[in-house]
């Protein structure tokens, strides 16, 4: 198979920005030039099989206080609802359909208002600046 080239940046935002702060990830990865979608689906395996390495952004519902973090991701977890993935079945998807899966990261951005809006939450600007720092790390590290 050959390898079309990726053409955003290797980072994917989850969430739905008409839901407050479930839509931090969209926005990060759209301010870094990634990809934002509401949801992660299998049509997107193709497109993983094609990088070295890969960072999901997602809200995060956690109590007050939290703070961002990264964690690291392994294919795993196919099974459930093919409609819609958790960044790690998403990961064995592209491995099972495309014999690779990037080495892939997540950061969990702590969330707490998901209403109807665009705007963010108090607690969530308030860590945004530590979620951009780790965000523009990992790009420093990956591109």
């Amino acid at each position: 198979m050959q390898r079309r080239p990726y053409t955003s940046r290797p980072v994917i935002g989850i969430g739905n920005p008409l839901r407050g702060d479930d839509g931090v990830g969209a926005l990060l990865a759209e301010q870094v030039g990634g990809r934002s979608v509401q949801q992660l689906t299998p049509e997107l395996a193709e497109e993983l099989s094609q990088l070295e390495a890969v960072l999901f952004i997602d809200a995060w519902q956690v109590p007050a206080g939290a703070v961002p973090q990264l964690q690291r991701l392994s294919p795993a977890g196919i099974g459930g609802d093919s409609h819609r993935l958790e960044p790690a079945a998403l990961l064995a998807v592209s491995q099972a359909l495309y014999g690779r899966a990037p080495a892939a990261q997540l950061l969990l951005v702590p969330a707490h208002a998901f209403e109807h809006g665009t705007a963010l939450s108090a607690e969530l600007q308030a860590v945004l600046p530590a979620a951009r720092a780790l965000l523009q790390g990992w790009l420093e590290r990956h591109a």
